[in-house]
């Protein structure tokens, strides 16, 4: 097997193939857990992320990112980072206190995830998960002297972003990766990501101004992503889609309205994966439309009413066997109801 594996679903499926496999993980997530409940099992030092967003029509899920490679699966930890590295992707998962403020735990946190990916050679993001308690809250200003009045996503994007030029200066917008951020609770920003020895292919939205260009109107530092990102050959070559939502340009279509923003959303994503296709000399990609093969998708919900009406249109569109993970969760704009991401791991391997 080549690249990466990627299991998910009730944490009872995957328990089994978690001790099974545990030797091969390189990140657990777990989402809607019960507080108190038992993290990994004993014996397995895997970088494991507690996602407390509550799962949607369910109980508690587990995602589970496996190595295909022979060679062995190496982990330690940096400071509040525990990382999972087997030659090729370092995968690795954090919780930051916000007691400094919004802005400085991303400051630090990305500050410290990028100095591990360059240390352990794997110096190319391929993903970023970023979960942030109160994401659309105007905090005051912090003991350590943090701007108040400030959205707390507004914080979180200039935090990260003087991160990434710290480190990368002029060429930092080259470095940007698949992401997304949304809502959570709790006190703490919880961040998994995956870097890699090789770089990925970065792709954006035609029908969308990159996040990074985005004009003071959404705050004074602008959001650092790529819509998404396609994984190195020595992965598989697959597919990261960040979180996408109902943007055109860059302004949000349909304020606050479900099914024009569901429609919206799914219209770009279909551009995103024709882009990436089409970077690929495939002017008609194999995951265009309604035909797109994920192996998750992640759909979060700012209302939890919204599930039975999201869940009915998303089933004509992908197969039934395809995991759908619905996640209630604040959305980094406030007149935005959804988000949807997904992975696609052998979308783009060469037929």
């Amino acid at each position: 097997m080549l690249g990466l594996a990627l299991g998910c679903g009730p944490v009872e499926a995957l328990r089994e193939s978690l001790e099974q496999r545990a030797g091969r993980a390189l990140l657990a997530v777990r989402y809607g857990a019960p507080a108190g409940e038992p993290a990994p099992p004993p014996g397995h030092e895997l970088p494991w992320l507690e996602v407390p967003n509550p799962v949607v029509g369910g109980g508690a899920w587990l995602e589970l990112w496996w190595s295909g490679r022979r060679g062995a699966v190496e982990r330690g930890r940096r400071g509040d980072i525990a990382w999972a590295d087997d030659g090729e992707v370092l995968f690795g998962a954090l919780a930051r206190p916000l007691d400094e403020g919004v802005e400085r735990a991303a400051l630090t946190a990305y500050r410290e995830l990028l100095s591990l990916a360059h240390e352990r050679g794997r110096p190319h993001l391929l993903r970023m998960w970023n979960y942030l308690p109160g994401i659309n809250r105007e905090d005051a200003p912090s003991a350590a002297g943090e701007r108040g009045g400030v959205e707390r996503y507004r914080a979180f994007n200039a935090g990260r972003a003087h991160a990434f030029v710290e480190r990368y200066g002029a060429e930092a917008a080259a470095r940007f990766s698949a992401s997304s951020a949304v809502g959570s609770s709790g006190a703490e920003l919880r961040i998994a990501f995956a870097a890699a020895r090789a770089p990925g292919r970065h792709v954006e939205n035609p029908r969308q101004v990159s996040a990074w260009l985005y004009p003071p109107l959404y705050g004074p530092v602008a959001p650092t992503f790529a819509r998404a990102t396609r994984l190195p050959p020595a992965l598989g070559g697959g597919l990261l889609l960040s979180g996408t939502a109902s943007v055109l340009g860059h302004e949000t279509r349909f304020p606050g309205e479900l099914a024009p923003q569901l429609e919206e959303t799914l219209v770009n994503i279909d551009a995103v994966l024709d882009a990436a296709a089409a970077a690929e000399g495939r002017p008609e990609g194999p995951l265009g439309g309604a035909g797109a093969r994920f192996d998750l998708v992640k759909v979060y919900l700012r209302e939890r009413g919204d599930f039975d009406a999201v869940r009915s249109a998303l089933a004509a569109r992908w197969p039934a066997a395809t995991p759908v993970l619905y996640l209630e969760a604040d959305i980094c704009r406030g007149d935005l109801r959804l988000e949807i991401e997904g992975v696609a791991l052998d979308a783009l391997r060469p037929s």
